[in-house]
């Protein structure tokens, strides 16, 4: 992040490379602020003016094809958008050399499940079919959500119809970085709490068969493509913290490279909130995920 580093240092860097390798490419930030291109419908047909859209945030100067994070906002299926749930996140990740891409989805009451996975879906098909365009890489997609964001992420990730139905190959997602969700497991009897039950309630309904299918772990099996996980989990929330080991436990069964990082002094919303800051460790545990797999 550039709060993580100085301007001028990483100036330095980058001119030192390009000293190295002579004409080779080599990405350079140009500043504190990226190259935005906002409200972008990522629907042809149908969907919201308004919700069905997404930002795409481009490191100025890039000249290569860059790695990509596709992030998922939270507010429990009923609220939240892309500007207000990514933060400074589109700075702090294109200062690291990622385009940063954040999404809106249409919302409960409005819509049920699975119209919110499936515009999720179809934001990232967008993605992928367009971001050469923006300095992306269309093969290296990272999915990152915050709470019912990181339940799509999760879900879109392991129920694999939702992207191939939209022509996205699951080979394409370099990765999976969740951001303290309890709903990884919706199903009569998994362990949650009074608040993320009411807001599954309010959003999918009672029936057993609609819960376990908007369920992530259900889907979680051996030779699916399924990306490697990042799971953080607010330490002291420990609902979270069992549908976060639960899911990591099913993710490695299948043979799936998983992390699972409990986050200690923060809550819900500051460990969302804080991701990008100095001295932050789940930043820190984010960037090191990142450069394994991209």
């Amino acid at each position: 992040m550039n709060r993580l580093r100085r301007t001028a240092h990483a100036a330095l860097i980058c001119l030192l490379t390009i000293t190295a390798l002579a004409a080779a490419p080599a990405f350079c930030a140009g500043g504190d602020t990226p190259k935005v291109a906002r409200n972008i419908s990522y629907m042809a047909q149908g969907g919201g003016p308004k919700l069905n859209t997404l930002d795409v945030s481009t490191p100025v100067g890039a000249k290569l094809a860059l790695p990509v994070i596709v992030f998922i906002h939270g507010g429990g299926w009923r609220n939240g958008d892309k500007v207000m749930g990514a933060g400074d996140k589109a700075t702090d990740f294109t200062q690291e050399g990622y385009v940063f891409v954040s999404i809106n989805y249409r919302l409960s009451p409005a819509v049920t499940h699975p119209v919110f996975a499936q515009d999720c879906a179809q934001a990232v098909a967008w993605v992928y079919s367009h971001i050469a365009g923006y300095g992306g890489d269309p093969k290296r997609i990272f999915l990152m959500g915050h709470s019912a964001g990181a339940h799509l992420a999760a879900l879109i990730s392991t129920d694999t119809h939702y992207l191939t139905d939209v022509g996205v190959p699951m080979k394409a997602l370099r990765g999976c970085i969740l951001l303290d969700s309890a709903a990884y497991d919706m199903r009569p009897g998994a362990p949650n709490d009074l608040i993320p039950k009411v807001l599954i309630r309010k959003a999918f309904g009672s029936d057993p068969a609609v819960l376990k299918s908007a369920s992530p772990l259900v889907y979680v099996a051996a030779g699916h493509d399924i990306p490697p996980f990042l799971i953080f989990y607010v330490a002291t929330r420990d609902t979270s913290r069992q549908q976060s080991e639960t899911m990591a436990s099913a993710l490695t069964a299948a043979h799936v490279p998983v992390e699972v990082k409990p986050a200690y002094d923060k809550s819900h919303r500051t460990l969302n909130v804080g991701l990008g800051t100095e001295g932050d460790i789940p930043t820190e545990q984010t960037l090191e995920f990142l450069a394994k797999y991209k």
